[in-house]
Order: C-alpha cells, then structure tokens, then sequence
C-alpha cells in the first residue's frame, strides 16, 4: 500500500487536518502542498496517512 499525505493548517494555535481540500488525502508531499497554498495556508505541515492494521 502507498502511503497517502494530508496538509494540517493551524486554528487558534492548534493544528486541524485540512481533509476539505480537493483532491485530499494526495498522492505526494508536493501536490499537498501545492493544494494548500491554493486554499492560502502559508506553512502547512504534510504529514504522512497510513491505514491501521487490524
């Protein structure tokens, strides 16, 4: 399985998952980024997503 990336943006000094933007969660840290500097996060932190093994 691929690991999948998701933008965080900061809201009243928490960080939140910004899963709203199109396209989330994104196949590489640069389209992540890409995408929240369209949305206008300056800054954002790319984390990485990976499924639970159960």
């Amino acid at each position: 399985m691929s690991a999948r990336y998701i933008a965080w943006d900061r809201h009243s000094g928490r960080l939140t998952p910004r899963c709203d933007l199109p396209g989330s969660p994104f196949g590489s840290r640069r389209q992540a980024k890409q995408a929240a500097h369209k949305a206008g996060i300056d800054k954002p932190k790319i984390t990485t997503v990976t499924r639970r093994a159960s």
